[in-house]
């Protein structure tokens, strides 16, 4: 009996303590759940039909948590607040009205989730009939003479094709400065520095239409009169007006103006500018204000930096930005690091025939310590430069060079030991971009042709045809995708083979990862006492290249962090006709960005997806490399394109 007490003793206290412990557990659930701050926990939209729930999301205050700061309790910053939902409302019916549905209509609910301090926020939406335009009426407060001269130009056309209220459309009234700023730009084109625009609507709310009038007002038309350059000058007024590209005696234009702050902006002596023209009209002449200062004359500057490939690299330039008072630069500049030592000097003349136009003279010596060859050289290079617009820039150069070329590597099949022989080629070469900025997006293209030895005076005689592109696309407001495409052949009628340092090379950091510096391509062994050490890339005539990149900004955890992956291929080839001896090969991998000062900081590691025998360092069969020869790391500075 006393062995059943205790069992029953025991078993009764376990029934009397599980339920106590239930019911703690559920009282300070319900406690925990009244102390708790109510959170917006789901934001959603009803009757939207013209905008997007992305597009009225940015329109409003209120937001609810990601599934990441919901899993990890990240809600702090999404407290249910009902007066910044009432606000929302009417943040959410002005947007509307402001877009045409002047009737629109706009409520919430509030819905509780299986906790009830989850909430959900529903607008519902009632965007109703909206306004459309049923005719528009371009009238001029002017000279007939004035009107013809603006009514004829290209850019009031335009205007006149491309304004948003166009009939049938949405009569919206946030598209009036548009509108306006459109109409007064194309006047200003024609030299009207002080037009005016003015829009009336006549409202029809029983069919729901709008009769729009556009009153324009152009004024006085202006020509250039005088110039008045305010600043501290070491150069004569003069260099200053011609850099402008404006004539006295010319029609005013915002695009002549606005070409010519940039134009003076962009100049190398000059820190800052600006140009303006009076508030006030007057009569049809035009007094333009250039106020400047300039740089210090004279500058040092250095520069250091550490690679992969390079490993410590730095450079050091001294330049005068004034020669002799005509604004014309020299700098004399040296850059040394393990692969490339470089000294040279540049002169540059920023105004040749027109402010659009420069033209640079630059003669270096240079020495490269590649592994399959070392380059000792001199020469010249001048180059005539026009930028055509701010996205377009073209150029024409001649170069022409003094070479000696060592083998460096003993007892391998390469060309001459030590080779001699002098270049001289012109090279027209192109620069197309659509994007500005660090975080660009959009087009770049850079097309070049090289033609050697028109006249003789190179030892070698070819053409060469190279081109990049670059497509940036951004996914999302972290998130880019960048693509390169690069390829390039050589032409020549010589029957030997061209130097090393005129072939192509593909492979590094920038090119190619997942093979070091140059090694993608044709390969010799190095054999040494009839011992195999290695192998050398020799280059090709022609050679192709890609990559695709998606770099994903982590900044919302740590500031300037970044993530990236990546894909990349290409090859090289002895020549155009002989592409099917080597097949294309790939490199994947990943790597982390650091958004310095001085750049982004990038490491990078690549995957060898389909090596050949010779990028394994397999000789006769037989394996000399180790696991790693399938990975290339890199690390630099910069993007990789």
């Amino acid at each position: 009996m006393a062995i059943k007490f205790h069992q029953y003793r025991f078993g009764k206290g376990l029934l009397t303590i599980i339920p106590l412990l239930f019911l703690q557990v559920s009282f300070g659930d319900k406690l925990h759940a009244q102390e708790r701050d109510e959170v917006v926990w789901q934001v959603k939209f009803e009757g939207n039909e013209n905008y997007s729930r992305m597009v009225l999301r940015d329109i409003i205050a209120i937001s609810a948590p990601s599934t990441a700061q919901k899993i990890f309790g990240r809600t702090a910053d999404y407290i249910f607040n009902e007066n910044e939902i009432r606000r929302d409302v009417i943040r959410i019916r002005r947007y509307y009205q402001r877009r045409g549905f002047d009737q629109a209509e706009v409520g919430y609910r509030i819905e509780e989730r299986r906790k009830d301090w989850r909430k959900r926020v529903v607008f519902e939406i009632d965007e109703g009939t909206p306004l459309r335009i049923s005719d528009v009426d371009i009238q001029f407060d002017s000279s007939d003479e004035s009107e013809q001269v603006i009514r004829e130009s290209r850019d009031f056309e335009r205007a006149v094709n491309r304004h948003d209220y166009q009939p049938g459309n949405r009569y919206q009234t946030i598209r009036a400065s548009d509108v306006e700023g459109m109409f007064v730009r194309a006047m200003e084109e024609s030299g009207y520095a002080y037009a005016e625009v003015e829009i009336e609507a006549e409202i029809d709310t029983t069919n729901r239409s709008a009769s729009v009038t556009i009153l324009n007002r152009p004024g006085p038309r202006k020509t250039f009169t005088s110039f008045e350059v305010i600043g501290d000058l070491s150069v004569p007024e003069r260099v200053v007006t011609r850099e402008t590209g404006i004539r006295e005696g010319e029609y005013y234009s915002r695009s002549k103006m606005q070409r010519a702050q940039r134009e003076l902006f962009n100049h190398h002596l000059f820190r800052f500018a600006t140009i303006a023209i009076p508030e006030v009209p007057t009569d049809s002449t035009l007094n333009v204000t250039i106020r400047i200062r300039e740089y210090p004359q004279r500058s040092v500057q250095t520069t250091l930096g550490f690679g992969r490939e390079e490993l410590l690299r730095g450079q050091l330039t001294w330049q005068h930005r004034n020669v002799n008072q005509w604004a014309h630069r020299f700098s004399t500049s040296g850059r040394a690091s393990f692969l490339e030592q470089r000294v040279g000097f540049d002169y540059l003349i920023p105004f040749v025939f027109n402010t659009r136009s420069s033209f640079v003279s630059s003669p270096y010596a240079q020495h490269r310590n590649e592994q399959a060859y070392q380059l000792f050289r001199v020469g010249f290079s001048n180059s005539l430069i026009y930028q055509y617009s701010t996205n377009l820039t073209g150029s024409l150069s001649y170069e022409l060079t003094y070479n000696e070329e060592r083998s460096g590597v003993g007892e391998t099949v390469l060309p001459d030991t030590v080779l001699n022989y002098n270049t001289g080629s012109f090279t027209i070469s192109g620069y197309y971009s659509t994007g500005h900025g660090r975080n660009e997006s959009g087009w770049v293209a850079q097309p070049s042709l090289e033609f050697s030895s028109l006249f003789d005076e190179g030892t070698f005689e070819f053409q060469k045809a190279t081109v990049d592109l670059r497509r940036f696309t951004r996914i999302s407001s972290s998130l880019m995708m960048a693509k390169r495409v690069q390829g390039g052949t050589i032409f020549t009628t010589e029957d030997e083979d061209l130097p090393s340092n005129l072939r192509f090379f593909s492979g590094g950091t920038n090119s190619v990862r997942g093979w070091s510096r140059l090694t993608l391509g044709p390969k010799v062994a190095i054999i040494e006492q009839g011992e195999f050490k290695g192998y050398v890339p020799v280059g090709g005539n022609t050679h192709f290249n890609f990559n695709v990149e998606f770099r994903q900004s982590l900044h919302s955890f740590i500031r300037g962090l970044g993530i990236a992956a990546f894909l990349d291929g290409g090859q090289v080839w002895e020549s155009l006709a002989n592409l099917e001896q080597r097949p294309v090969q790939f490199g994947a991998g990943g790597g982390v960005r650091y958004e310095s000062p001085i750049g982004p900081v990038r490491v990078d590691v690549g995957y060898k997806l389909n090596p050949m025998d010779d990028d394994l360092n397999v000789f006769g069969g037989e394996e000399f490399g180790s696991r790693f020869d399938r990975l290339g790391i890199h690390f630099s500075i910069g993007q990789a394109f």
